[in-house]
């Protein structure tokens, strides 16, 4: 089978590898779709801390959002036969034609493995289980109350994914920052109130203005970046505040915390956060795409060969006009 791997910084290379044997409690996935996800950058940079850089050698296998359809089923297998189209968190190495699935490790990524079978209709490519999952886990921690106010600091995909699930008519103000415009606009038509962009805009000060000096209610960092956590704790009220951290911050870097003397109350829902059952928030996030909550047909916008896996990264890492979501599609 072909997999991508990288083999030195911002380098991919496609090799035929042996397509993976099975054991008798695992299953043989044929991968119709993966995800590129911001996490994978650090990786294919290289601009890890030396403990991950260790932790990760050359080369690097990487792709945790799959879909695919199960081609062999071991014989301890339960609940799941050939053909059925599955999604979810299962591998870390999905970049490839076919991943290994084991249903029944319950330690992967300190949540085992997660998945759901994907609903009639959901096109492979926008059943991307993993971050659909965290996004439900990111919805349902942050829980704004009527009348709030609720900032939030990025709009890439799951920028825009937190909104679509968050926003509701109850909250005065639902506040979001981009450098993007045009992703702006696609907040406002998720439920985003009032943007601003940075570049254009003093955000801490407009945000004062609107809550009349106070500071929000609920306050969301999907950066991963230091100027986020900056931003969000300088709009955000004295006392018990709420932060919801969902941005990956993974690469050695210098943050100002200062003004988080203000006594916030923290939570990371993202990935293996807040959540307490990871596959009710993964059957959730199929139905919520089937009920068009999560926008996939908009959010979703690039679809690449494997061929082509270099160029999707550099299009994420360059924000190319119109990129959002871009994904792998192996057999293209």
């Amino acid at each position: 089978m072909r997999a991508a791997l990288i083999v030195a910084p911002r380098k991919f290379e496609i090799r035929e590898v042996e397509t993976p044997k099975i054991k008798d409690h695992e299953m043989l996935v044929k991968i119709e779709a993966c995800g590129v996800c911001s996490s994978d950058m650090s990786g294919y940079l290289d601009s890890g801390s030396e403990v991950m850089k260790h932790r990760m050698p050359f080369p690097r296998q990487a792709g945790h959002e799959p879909s695919g359809t199960v081609a062999e089923v071991g014989k301890n297998v339960k609940d799941y036969k050939v053909g059925d189209r599955i999604t979810g968190f299962f591998s870390g190495a999905c970049y490839a034609e076919y991943a290994v699935c084991d249903p029944s490790d319950r330690l992967a990524r300190g949540h085992g493995t997660v998945i759901e079978k994907i609903p009639d209709g959901i096109p492979f490519e926008h059943a991307l289980g993993e971050p659909l999952m965290s996004l439900v886990s990111i919805a349902r921690t942050a829980t704004p109350e009527m009348g709030d106010y609720v900032f939030q600091v990025g709009c890439g995909f799951m920028g825009l994914g937190v909104i679509a699930g968050v926003a509701h008519p109850k909250l005065r103000e639902y506040i979001v920052a981009d450098l993007d415009d045009n992703r702006l606009k696609m907040a406002k038509e998720l439920g985003a109130t009032i943007t601003l962009n940075p570049g254009k805009d003093d955000v801490v000060a407009e945000i004062m203005k609107i809550t009349g000096g106070r500071g929000v209610d609920v306050a969301i960092e999907v950066v991963g970046h230091p100027p986020g956590i900056k931003m969000v704790g300088d709009v955000i009220k004295n006392n018990r505040a709420k932060l919801i951290m969902v941005g990956w911050h993974q690469v050695p870097d210098t943050y100002e915390l200062f003004s988080w003397i203000k006594s916030p109350i923290i939570y990371s829902p993202q990935g293996i956060g807040m959540s307490t059952d990871h596959q009710s928030e993964l059957t959730r996030a199929m139905w919520a795409v089937q009920k068009g909550i999560y926008p996939m047909d908009k959010l979703v916008t690039h679809r690449y060969k494997l061929e082509d896996i270099g160029q999707a990264f550099e299009d994420n890492l360059n924000r190319v006009p119109g990129y959002i979501k871009g994904v792998i599609m192996p057999w293209l």
